[in-house]
């Protein structure tokens, strides 16, 4: 829940209101969990000189499904009889928003923070995040710090092959976030030097070497490989000794190892080892005893995330309030759990569970309406116009929406017809291709 807040710019004394996030409940609005745990809840920034700066401003946080009720009140404000009673009212706009039968206990023990961090830390820890993890996550962003500001390549390469073993996955991801905010926030200065030093790390360190040899092995597979060409590059990397490169095609790859696959395997084991290339042989049936065993093992992967999907969906449909428990599970949601809605939403239809097939509809339309409110205002405007009648209907949105109408949304409109071309939409790709006519019409 967000407040307007008057704010004197302590640079330029300029005044100016910016939006204060109050609540955060976690089940409701993941996003706003991922801004606070970030670091980036409640930062003003002054339209005159472009000062930024945290405010100190109270702050409730709510997550239902772990049970948490934590309030900030940061030190100057504390003692303040206001602002205690501006706390318990926001302690009361929790509670009450929530049905009679979840108002439990610990609603009425909120646990209280003088610091930001400290919270975030007790929300981590609560997500199953150590202690011990968060320092080892606090010594990857140090060094990442002193990466950037190395004072030049030499001394860059010396600090990252010191600390190899500390530039892992985690240590790439954390590099992956920071580049990501870079560019979302138009930081191109920044976002390049995060590129030039990924690709950097990728060539000094031994993670990033693997990482590299991961990235290409996929690159070299492309968007449609056939079995006939998997094989063909499985043997070739066989023969070089490189497994990582085929734990990873065979992982990306999986839908084209059949029967087929395994049978011309076999054939081409047997045709190398009438050539008496015993060595060759070797390698390709150990290739053949890999292949089986990453398949096994992916396959055992898959069956276990689709039953814990359908039983995400069971719980679900099953609950007292299913829009919120869908909520309260955002982050359990991917492409297997709406596998598995769709599976038992076809299952309800053919039994004639009428009430079933209801309850399950509205779980799908509210996920529909999450991904949609989640989207940024561009994207939500292009799939309106994709959804009316061009030129009549179209052109009144785009006036409608004239202040989303610039350079960005056009190329944003290229890309994504380009997309919709590859991927054999062409008719939808033409329809925002005229619509896209249109939208540079009003730039002129």
């Amino acid at each position: 829940m967000y407040q307007a807040a008057p704010i004197t710019c302590p640079s330029c004394s300029h005044r100016f209101v910016t939006p204060v996030l109050t609540i955060i409940d976690a089940g409701q609005d993941p996003e706003a969990k991922a801004l606070l745990l970030s670091g980036r809840v409640n930062v003003a920034v002054c339209p005159q000189c472009g000062w930024a700066g945290m405010l100190s401003a109270p702050l409730v946080y709510h997550d239902p499904d772990k049970e948490l009720l934590f309030t900030l009140s940061p030190d100057n404000m504390a003692a303040d009889a206001g602002q205690q009673r501006l706390m318990g009212d926001l302690i009361n706009r929790v509670i009450s928003g929530l049905p009679a039968e979840r108002r439990k206990g610990y609603l009425f023990r909120p646990r209280s923070f003088l610091r930001l961090q400290a919270m975030i830390e007790a929300i981590l820890e609560a997500d199953g995040i150590t202690p011990e993890m968060i320092q080892e996550q606090r010594t990857r962003a140090d060094l990442l710090g002193r990466l950037v500001r190395a004072s030049s390549e030499e001394a860059r390469q010396i600090m990252a092959q010191e600390n190899d073993a500390l530039v892992d996955y985690g240590f790439f991801q954390l590099l992956g976030v920071n580049l990501e905010l870079a560019e979302s926030e138009g930081q191109a200065e920044a976002a390049q030097g995060l590129r030039l030093l990924r690709d950097q790390l990728l060539q000094w360190t031994s993670h990033g070497k693997e990482i590299a040899i991961r990235e290409g092995a996929i690159k070299e597979l492309g968007p449609e490989v056939t079995r006939e060409e998997l094989l063909e590059k499985l043997v070739t990397a066989a023969l070089a000794g490189e497994q990582v490169k085929i734990e990873t095609m065979v992982a990306v790859a999986r839908p084209a190892i059949d029967y087929q696959f395994f049978q011309r395997l076999t054939e081409r084991i047997e045709a190398v080892e009438r050539s008496q290339d015993q060595d060759a042989a070797g390698k390709l049936r150990n290739l053949r005893q890999t292949v089986l065993d990453l398949v096994a093992e992916i396959d055992a992967e898959v069956q276990q995330a689709m039953s814990e999907a359908a039983a995400l969906v069971q719980q679900i449909s099953e609950s007292e309030d299913p829009e919120s428990a869908l909520r309260s599970h955002l982050a359990d949601v991917d492409e297997l759990f709406l596998q598995a809605l769709a599976v038992n939403l076809q299952a309800a239809e053919r039994a004639g569970d009428t009430r079933q097939a209801e309850k399950l509809r509205q779980i799908a339309d509210t996920m529909v309406e999450i991904v949609e409110q989640s989207q940024p205002p561009e994207v939500q405007l292009i799939n309106k116009l994709l959804n009316l009648q061009y030129p009549g209907e179209t052109k009144p949105a785009l006036e409608e929406n004239r202040d989303l109408v610039t350079p960005a949304l056009l190329e944003l409109m290229s890309r994504l017809g380009e997309e919709l071309t590859q991927s054999g939409r062409a008719d939808t790709a033409r329809r925002l291709e005229q619509v896209r006519h249109q939208a540079a019409a009003m730039l002129l």
